[in-house]
């Protein structure tokens, strides 16, 4: 058995939980949240970080999709809002490779089907207008996904 071949065994028994990914920043950047133009179903190398083949390739059991907004920009709630959409539509539009997640059993069933577990996060006070109200509203929105 090779190294590679023994890594892939661990990596298959031990996923990799990667805890800060900028997806979804990139594809505002880039594309303005445009999927058809990124399909991360194929190899986007040439453009992004992240694509489905390259998470699988690496072994990636949960994904922690950072919904980042710099904190210089103006209205970054409604900008923490249109993050959260795109890794909706994203769980949305590959059904068959991301499952949501929120707690560790969700992550544990996506494992067990298959999928990549996904879990969100806001970065920075200023994504939810420092209020506690405003995270109770986003949070009772994210659990009735």
């Amino acid at each position: 058995m090779t190294s590679l071949d023994r890594a892939r065994d661990l990596l298959r028994e031990f996923p990799v939980v990667d805890g800060h990914n900028d997806l979804p920043w990139a594809l505002r950047k880039q594309v303005t949240y445009d999927l058809d133009a990124r399909d991360i179903a194929v190899a986007q190398n040439a453009h992004l970080h992240t694509d489905i083949p390259r998470l699988r390739e690496g072994g990636v059991g949960a994904q922690y999709w950072s919904v980042y907004v710099r904190s210089d920009l103006p209205d970054p709630v409604s900008m923490t809002l249109e993050q959260i959409d795109c890794v909706r539509q994203l769980l949305a539009r590959y059904p068959q490779d991301l499952a949501p997640a929120l707690t560790a059993a969700d992550m544990e069933a996506a494992r067990a089907e298959g999928r990549i577990a996904s879990l969100m996060g806001a970065e920075g006070g200023h994504s939810i207008a420092n209020s506690l109200g405003t995270l109770r509203g986003c949070t009772r929105s994210a659990s009735a996904t």
